[in-house]
């Protein structure tokens, strides 16, 4: 414990000094902002609890329905216990609001809450199973007797809604089929796709989030979303392009211009709002940094998709998993972006076996289904002769982002360099540029090295002999193992020797 030589009144007068010190009108907006941001938190817990409360009444009901096996356990939930008014300024009744949940929606929803935070309201399920072990029969659900967990499934949420009145089962269940809004906008997953009713309900995290703090989720939310928000605060002014790239992305800024001015809301033509750009060229040379740079400078945010989360082994799942990020990003006026894209639009092969057959049947529902996005989608590939022929020929346009030439790549190397360093000479600067083919990322990856090496000597002149081993590892992993190399700088000839890049 820590103990102060002030006496109580030397603190308290010392807390009025300093507090003193501080504009009164500013500890006023201060404290005005804290109990805002209180107030704000209490709405969105209120409502919370309250549709919990309503939950925990619905459940007592139905279990007293099946002790008693009464007359009301063929009534509806609307019936046993009304649908509740839910403040609409808390994030909980605003998504109430906006996707119109009724009945079937707020009792699934309202359990995957439960299932998430609020486990204790699931406890008449646990005692049911463990008196009589009949939980699946009559009220779904999957229970973990080790664990002592009751998961609720579709299932559940029809058992709440319709007792064992099967006319009210039917009529909900049909409900279900056709699909929820909540499954609709990944609030809900159900984790067993291929049964609509023994599935179990899960409550997306960002929601559950939401609904407490008022958070509102991002796109990419969910982890069966397989895409992530590419955050990055480069621009155009980070980046060294050849004048041929430059010339072929003014398409693509003539498009964002025309998208935002509503050219494509006019009747006077039938051209699809989307836009299909495919970058390529070899490994290192800023397709994706380019990519990112321009969602920044129209503003417009960038969805990497991750192709380890969407190409599955298993018929249809690519095309699922596709699908539900199509569904989400449409509309949203951003940038998809598929790096290494020819894993996914690659050539279609000759069918030999079911797998050629399901693989080109894969291709095709991307080539009708990017055609339908009313984004910007940008592909990367290494090599454009990888892409199918046929999507090749659906694209607005296909981009070379090629090695730096010399003078780029002088610009690159002077742009990595750190403010505190410099090259022992102009020659050594020069060998550089003439004899290594190096892509922007090389460079990063050689100057990087070397600032770490003279930082670790306390030094700041970059000479070529501490430049051998890094640029020797760069030209193993660029151009192959031995397949190109450095010598040593000879002093009493010209500075930086005559290095050349194999």
């Amino acid at each position: 414990m820590e103990y102060s030589i002030f006496s109580n009144e030397d603190t308290k007068n010392t807390r009025r000094k300093n507090n003193s010190k501080v504009p009164k009108r500013k500890i006023e907006k201060a404290r005005t902002q804290k109990t805002s941001i209180g107030n704000q938190h209490t709405i969105h817990i209120t409502a919370l609890h309250k549709e919990m409360q309503w939950l925990k009444t619905i459940i007592e009901q139905r279990f007293d329905d099946l002790l008693t096996k009464s007359i009301v356990s063929s009534q509806s939930v609307l019936e046993i216990s009304p649908l509740l008014k839910i403040d609409t300024s808390s994030s909980y009744g605003a998504t109430i609001k906006k996707y119109s949940l009724q009945e079937l929606d707020r009792v699934i929803l309202a359990l995957g809450i439960a299932s998430s935070h609020f486990p204790l309201l699931l406890k008449p399920f646990i005692r049911r199973e463990e008196q009589n072990s009949s939980l699946a029969m009559d009220i779904g659900g999957q229970y973990d007797r080790a664990k002592r967990i009751f998961s609720p499934t579709f299932q559940t949420a029809l058992f709440l809604l319709a007792g064992s009145d099967m006319s009210l089962w039917s009529h909900y269940s049909v409900q279900l089929t056709h699909g929820s809004s909540l499954l609709e906008h990944d609030i809900i997953y159900n984790q067993d796709v291929n049964d609509a009713i023994q599935g179990k309900i899960a409550l997306d995290s960002a929601f559950l989030n939401y609904f407490l703090t008022g958070i509102i989720p991002r796109l990419d939310h969910g982890d069966y979303f397989p895409g992530s928000l590419y955050e990055s605060t480069l621009s155009m002014n980070d980046i060294i392009l050849e004048d041929s790239v430059k010339n072929s992305i003014t398409s693509i800024d003539a498009y964002v211009t025309a998208l935002k001015n509503g050219f494509f809301e006019k009747e006077s033509h039938q051209f699809n709002p989307g836009f299909i750009a495919l970058f390529y060229g070899p490994p290192g040379t800023g397709k994706t940094m380019l990519a990112g740079i321009l969602a920044n400078t129209y503003n417009m945010p960038m969805y990497h998709v991750d192709l380890s989360r969407v190409v599955s082994k298993y018929i249809g799942e690519t095309e699922k998993n596709l699908e539900r990020i199509f569904k989400r990003l449409q509309g949203k006026n951003c940038v998809l972006f598929f790096d290494e894209a020819d894993a996914l639009f690659g050539k279609r092969s000759d069918v030999k076996d079911a797998h050629d057959r399901y693989a080109n049947q894969e291709v095709s529902y991307l080539l009708q289904r990017i055609e339908k996005f009313d984004g910007l989608t940008i592909l990367a590939s290494n090599y454009e002769n990888n892409m199918d022929d046929a999507f090749k020929r659906r694209m607005d346009i296909a981009v070379q982002v090629i090695r730096p030439k010399e003078v780029q790549r002088e610009a690159l190397w002077k742009k990595y360099l750190p403010e505190n360093l410099q090259f022992e000479n102009d020659k050594l600067l020069k060998n550089l540029v003439d004899n290594y083919a190096y892509t922007g990322a090389n460079i990063r990856n050689v100057m990087k090295s070397v600032a770490i090496a003279l930082y670790n000597k306390n030094e700041n002149v970059i000479t070529h002999e501490l430049m051998i081993p890094y640029l020797e590892i760069e030209n193993d992993k660029t151009f192959g193992k031995n397949q190109a190399r450095v010598t040593p700088i000879v002093r009493n000839r010209n500075v930086g020797g005559d290095n050349r890049n194999n």
